[in-house]
Parts: structure tokens; C-alpha cells; sequence
């Protein structure tokens, strides 16, 4: 892996469990301190996370982008043809390895204690595991490319608006009824899953959105 993508991933999950936190400045001199790599690195780093959306420029500074409410709701609306048309894609494509690695991602986030920082950040790496490799699976490099990067803008939203306590039991029985209707073949049912499953995370979102709006 080139420094460059080292740097990229370094910086990318760090936004994304807003360990980088909206509008604060990713200042060449002290990534490159940080990072121990030359300026030219941290640049191609900062540009792909601009490409992303992740960073903005903002006069001659690079800042990590804000997310708003509307930006959430605008990544549903993507989100949820871009998951269904994968479950969609899937048919006939559905493997014993496949099945293992959602499952394992399923125990991974069940085993998750929900303690610390650390047990929220490897759930949410799970459940980011789990919808890439969905993808994957379909072969389509093109919609796996859209799918991973709306789960890491999705992750981003959940993160920052704070339901991910009340909502990571509900989100394993829902990935759970994914892959039982996947293992029997039943590509309707997965697909009904899955609509539910974003459905319902929707739905945890807006409702933590009101519940904050009354306070």
C-alpha cells in the first residue's frame, strides 16, 4: 500500500468516528508531523478526501465537512435503491463463504458490549463490513464502489447524531433476517429484509432528530 492510501485511510477513519470533528483544519504541517510523511503524501490524502466528501477546501484551507440533517436525509434517499438493488444483484450469486462472513460480522456485533468507544467503533466496522461485503459479493465493482461510500458517509451520520446505543440491538435482528432469507434462497424476502432494515434505521434517525429538537 502507498504512503499516500496509508495516509488516505489513516485520516478517513478518523473523520469518521469523528475523531476529526466537523470544521476542524487538516493542516499540512501537522499531519505531516503526525503522519511522518512528506507534504506531497499528505496532499494526494487530502484531495481524495475532498473527492469523498469527507473534507472541503474553504479558502486556502482544507476543513472536514460539516453533516447536516438534510445531508443524512439526502444519503437515505441514495442508500436505500443502491442496498436494494445489491440484494437484487445477488441472485444466484449467494455462497457459503458469503454466508459465513455476514454471520461472523453478526456475532462480531452481538459479542460488542457497548462499554466504551472502542466497542462502538469495532460494531460500527462490523456493520460497515457487513454491507460492503453484500456488495462485494455481486461481483459489480461499480455498485460497490456507490455502496461503500454511502455506508461511510452513513456511518459518519450515525456516529454524529448519537442513536447508535438505542438502535445497534434492532440493527442485528434485522441484519440476522437478511442473511437467514439469503442462506434459503429467498431473494424476495431478503430484499423485503433489507427494506426494512434501511427503513427502520430511517426511521431511528429521524426519531432521535425530534426527540432533539424537543429538548
Amino acid at each position: 500500500m502507498k504512503l499516500s492510501d496509508k495516509a488516505y485511510h489513516v485520516l478517513r477513519n478518523a473523520i469518521v468516528y469523528n475523531e476529526l470533528a466537523p470544521d476542524d483544519v487538516l493542516t499540512e504541517e501537522k499531519l505531516c508531523a503526525e503522519l511522518s510523511i512528506s507534504r506531497t503524501t499528505v496532499r494526494v490524502a487530502l484531495h481524495r478526501l475532498v473527492d469523498d466528501g469527507l473534507a472541503e477546501v474553504r479558502g486556502k484551507s482544507v476543513t472536514v465537512s460539516r453533516l447536516t440533517e438534510e445531508d443524512a436525509a439526502s444519503i437515505n434517499v441514495i442508500r436505500r435503491p443502491m442496498e436494494l438493488l445489491t440484494i437484487n444483484e445477488l441472485r444466484g450469486r449467494v455462497t457459503p463463504m458469503l454466508i459465513r462472513k455476514l454471520r461472523n460480522s453478526i456475532e462480531e456485533q452481538q459479542n460488542c458490549k457497548m462499554a466504551d468507544a472502542d466497542d462502538y467503533m469495532y460494531y460500527i466496522q462490523q456493520d460497515y463490513v457487513f454491507h460492503t461485503a453484500l456488495a462485494e459479493a455481486t461481483g459489480n465493482r461499480f455498485l460497490c464502489d456507490v455502496v461503500e461510500r454511502l455506508n461511510t458517509h452513513s456511518t459518519r451520520c450515525l456516529i454524529l447524531s448519537t442513536t447508535l446505543l438505542s438502535s445497534y440491538k434492532p440493527a442485528v435482528v434485522e441484519h440476522t433476517a437478511i442473511v437467514d432469507a439469503l442462506e434459503r434462497k429467498e431473494y424476495d424476502h431478503a430484499y423485503q429484509a433489507m427494506d426494512n432494515h434501511l427503513r427502520q434505521i430511517e426511521k431511528r434517525y429521524i426519531d432521535r432528530t425530534e426527540r432533539k429538537k424537543l429538548e
